[in-house]
Order: structure tokens, then sequence, then C-alpha cells
């Protein structure tokens, strides 16, 4: 979807999902008029459509893999590019176990702030079903009052919350992550003095993502694994959960590593599991999913083909272009510049591209990077274990940038 095209739909969207969540009908488009059959012509034969070919090789792709790695100390990368909405190469390199178990593409590690991208395509299926109007109050979905005190005119909403405007003190306290806490706080005890919605009162908000995945719960009466399970996941044959221990495949859980030791181990993320009830809990939509490089890699491309994998339509483009677009006033956060999308970034002039739809994560010594380019379709997702945590001039982890250097722009 091209970047100022998804600025223009963005207002028509908004107007349709607060119809939809009105019940109102909408009208019928015009059908156009069918010609004669004495004027019809014969229809060409369709040209099979070709296989996607890689930006590079895989023997590139694998030298950039390791180069990466060892230039900044990993334990272990993932990397997986896509071409034409699809995943068409992936790489692995270093240990999946110290010194013991070799990383494959198939270990799955916990992905830190890339999570929020899983949360955000998880509104995006909720708003294609009519269950959220993103400008709506929170109150709509929590049943009780959602209000900042210093400005209650300025409602707080799933938008606010996607665009980490939503003037909400951010907490990594455990208990203000239940949802019984996090009540109370909307209720105006946990506020800023910042106008919700406001460009000015940007800031990054891992609490508001554990809110936004208890609203979105609330809005599906569903564990938001298994909305975004039944819309996405499934039908795309990915193994992913927000919760390391309720992934299928266990056994392909990676332990994260920081300054050489274990900062997570497979013993601890086996007991996280999905809690059934909807809205119970926060504690993993800020950076608890757990999937593989190339398992983020299908959502990626799903994105990068406006809502469409395998020639199967999963999310609408108008959803998909509601998560590209960008609020009007650039934010300027550890030294670079980007446009905040929902809950996307957008920075113009990246690694030798017109612009890129990116988001970056770390945490425990995880470093990663989701990225893809509008205009042509391509991208890569890059995972890393117990790297050392340096940025480039994009403000990207320079362990993940080198290796988008040589997907993007290889000469």
């Amino acid at each position: 979807m091209n970047f100022r095209v998804s600025c223009l739909i963005l207002s028509c969207l908004l107007a349709l999902s607060s119809c939809a969540a009105q019940g109102e009908e909408l009208s019928p488009a015009p059908v156009a008029a069918t010609p004669s059959a004495a004027a019809a012509t014969p229809s060409p034969t369709p040209t099979p459509t070709p296989t996607p070919t890689p930006v590079i090789t895989q023997a590139q792709l694998d030298q950039a893999v390791a180069q990466a790695g060892s230039d900044h100390g990993a334990m272990a990368v993932q990397a997986a590019v896509i071409r034409d909405g699809e995943v068409v190469l992936e790489s692995a390199w270093g240990w999946a176990v110290r010194d013991s178990v070799a990383m494959t593409p198939q270990h799955k590690l916990r992905c830190a702030s890339l999570t929020k991208v899983a949360v955000g395509l998880s509104a995006a299926l909720l708003l294609d079903q009519g269950l959220i109007d993103p400008e709506a109050n929170l109150s709509t979905y929590w049943g009780s009052t959602v209000c900042n005190p210093y400005y209650p005119d300025d409602p707080v909403t799933i938008d606010t919350l996607l665009t980490h405007t939503s003037s909400l003190s951010d907490s990594s306290s455990l208990s203000a992550l239940k949802g019984s806490a996090a009540r109370q706080r909307l209720a105006g005890s946990g506020f800023q003095s910042l106008r919700p919605g406001d460009p000015a009162s940007w800031g990054y908000n891992n609490y508001g993502f554990s809110v936004l995945g208890m609203t979105l719960e609330l809005a599906a009466q569903q564990p938001l694994d298994q909305v975004l399970g039944e819309g996405l996941l499934e039908p795309m044959g990915i193994d992913a959960a927000f919760e390391g221990g309720s992934v299928t495949h266990t056994e392909l859980l990676a332990p994260l590593y920081q300054g050489g030791s274990v900062s997570r181990s497979v013993s601890e993320m086996l007991g996280y599991v999905c809690n059934p009830t909807p809205g119970y809990r926060g504690n993993f939509f800020a950076g608890g999913f757990t999937c593989s490089a190339g398992e983020l890699a299908k959502l990626a491309a799903l994105l990068s083909a406006d809502g469409v994998y395998e020639g199967e339509a999963l999310l609408s483009p108008e959803a998909v272009a509601y998560l590209e677009t960008p609020m009007e006033t650039p934010i300027t956060y550890r030294d670079s510049t980007f446009y905040q999308c929902r809950p996307l970034r957008y920075q113009e002039g990246m690694y030798g591209r017109e612009g890129l739809y990116y988001h970056t994560g770390s945490a425990y010594g995880f470093y990663g990077l989701l990225s893809y380019d509008p205009e042509t379709g391509d991208g890569v997702v890059v995972f890393t274990n117990g790297a050392e945590g340096s940025t480039d001039a994009y403000g990207v982890y320079a362990v993940c940038g080198e290796i988008a250097q040589a997907v993007y722009n290889p000469a």
C-alpha cells in the first residue's frame, strides 16, 4: 500500500468502522452495466504468476547473517526475506543453546516489542469484523469509566493506544498488568497531564499495549491468542503465541542470552500460557509474542501484500491501510525521525529505499527488526540473540540493520 494513499484512506475507514459498530447499513455500490454478448471479446489466456525471486541469493543471505552475528557478538541470528508477498529465503547462524544445539530457522524466540505488530494485526482483524471502533472511548469495551482527568473531554481510544498517544503512565509493575488494576488506573489515577491523541503527547508505552491487548480481548470476548490464531496464524500455518508455553512445538523454544548468560530460560517460558479469561491480564501484549523470524516474516508479507497471503484475502486492504496510516507530525526518538503509524513506523530513505514500514524490538538480549517496502513488496525480518545493542543511523539495532542493508541495497 502506497504510503501517501494510506493517509487518504484513513478517514473513510474510520467512518465505515463507526457505522459497522452502530449497526448501520451501508448502501450497495453501483453495479456496472454488463456488455452485450455481441460486444464480448475472448478473454486472454492468463500468464502464470512467476515464482518470486529473492533480491539476494541464499548464499548472500547466509553470508550477511553470519557476518552480522560475528560483527556484533551475537549468540545466534535468524533472518527471513520477503518477496512479492511471500517468504522466499530463511537463514540461521549460531547457537540456539550455547555450545550444544545449533540455531535453525525453525527455532522460536520471544520477540520483544515486535509483539506490538501482532497486537496491531489483532486489532485489524477485529476492525474487519466490526467488533471495534478505533475512535470510541475505551469505556465502550471496559464497561466502566475511562477518562484522563486532566483532559476529560478528550477520549482515550484504541487509536491512541496504537499510536502511543494515550497519555497513560507507563508501568512495569506486574500488579498493574492485571485487568482489575488496569480498570482502576483507566478510571483516572493512571494518566499523565498530556492530551490523549495529541502527537505532542507521544511516548513509547509498553503499558499502553498491555491495556490495548486486554481491550481487544474484551471487545472480542476471546483471548487474543484465539483472535489472532483463528484469523491469521492457523490459516497461514504459523505456530506462535503471545506466551511461550502456548506454542505447539515447545521443543523449538530457545533461551535468551544477555552478556553471555541465560536471561530467560526455556523452563521459565514454558510456565507462560494463555489465560482463557478475556481481559484478565496484559503481561504478554507488549513483548511476549513467541515465534521464528520466518513466521513473523509471513505476517509482514501479509501486510506488504495488502492483506493477501498465498492468494487468500485474510485482511481487507482498508484494515492494512489503517495500520500503515501515519500521524501527520513526525516523531524524533533516540536520534531517528519517523512517522508513527498504528503501530508500525514509516521512515524515508532507509537502506537505499524511498521508505520502509518497520518495527524494532529488544528485551533480555533479543534484538529484532520487522520491515518491508510498500512500493516493491519485499522485506526482511531479523531475530538476534545475545548481541550487543548499538543502533545505526535509522535507530535500528546495528546487528539487524547490517542484514537489512544487505537485503535492501546489496550494491
